[in-house]
């Protein structure tokens, strides 16, 4: 029971996390409108809150899993630990993130939407084997914010065609970048988490991994076509493509979904096989 809960709030933690920093991310990168920017800030603020809600309640959770004892070694079990230190930085940048405005500097609201990607430096299976793995985490994570919120960005733009194709413009220009980024930084984590010479899909990690895996890829082919066929008949004004491309990116953010739900389950039940 204290394992599904803890699968469940690992899910809106993540959801919050990538929702609450990429939103800022997109500010940064895609210059979006006075009214795309509020947008975006109650985007990040929403996150932020989800954030703030489900931290205390995973350290409680925890804290129950080891016993519930609420002593001097459980809370220094969870809180003066690397978990601990997660839990601070996302509680922090989340809470800088809430309070913070459009208006504010984008360097520093920047670096507070980077102190809860750093958190993944501290806790996971990546920062378990090092630091220079768990820095591999944070860039592979921080790039998915930044497309998470991108899409939300792009999604809402498809109600304004018209501004559509500038958003469209600036996406590609640097999608096709990051994409790349995202999946190079993804084959890293796998072959740092993955022993290939024991056999790894055979285990119940390995299967929920590939499992992931594969709805990765289909995420990937998905933005492909959008890319290769519906991005040029966006920005050439087809009108017709902007419902289709309001579509899919719905199905891409739902991938999404599917891929946290199935990430909170891998770092809940299981572990790389040592």
């Amino acid at each position: 029971m204290l394992e599904a809960l803890t699968a469940l709030l690992k899910l809106a933690l993540y959801a919050g996390l990538l929702s609450s920093s990429g939103a800022v991310f997109v500010q940064a990168t895609l210059r979006p409108l006075p009214e795309e920017q509020e947008s975006l800030t109650q985007l990040s603020r929403r996150g932020s809150t989800l954030v703030l809600v489900t931290v205390p309640l995973l350290a409680l959770v925890l804290m129950l899993r080891l016993g519930g004892a609420f002593d001097a070694a459980t809370l220094s079990a969870v809180f003066l630990s690397s978990s601990g230190a997660a839990l601070c930085l996302q509680v922090t940048g989340a809470f800088l993130l809430l309070i913070s405005t459009v208006d504010d500097d984008g360097v520093v609201r920047l670096s507070y939407a980077m102190l809860p990607m750093l958190a993944f430096a501290f806790s996971g299976h990546a920062a378990a084997i090092g630091p220079l793995e768990g820095l591999v985490a944070v860039a592979h994570v921080s790039v998915a914010a930044w497309w998470l919120g991108s899409l939300y960005f792009l999604r809402r733009a498809c109600a304004r065609p018209e501004r559509l194709v500038t958003a469209v413009a600036r996406f590609s220009s640097m999608a096709f970048i990051l994409t790349g980024v995202l999946v190079a930084v993804g084959l890293v984590l796998v072959m740092i988490l993955v022993d290939f010479s024991k056999d790894p899909w055979l285990s119940p990690y390995g299967w929920i991994l590939a499992t992931k895996l594969c709805v990765v890829a289909v995420l990937l082919a998905l933005a492909g076509y959008n890319r290769r066929r519906l991005t040029p008949r966006v920005l050439a004004g087809d009108s017709t493509a902007v419902g289709a491309l309001h579509r899919t990116i719905g199905i891409e953010l739902a991938l999404i979904a599917a891929i946290l739900t199935i990430t909170a389950i891998l770092t809940t039940y299981t572990a790389p096989p040592d």
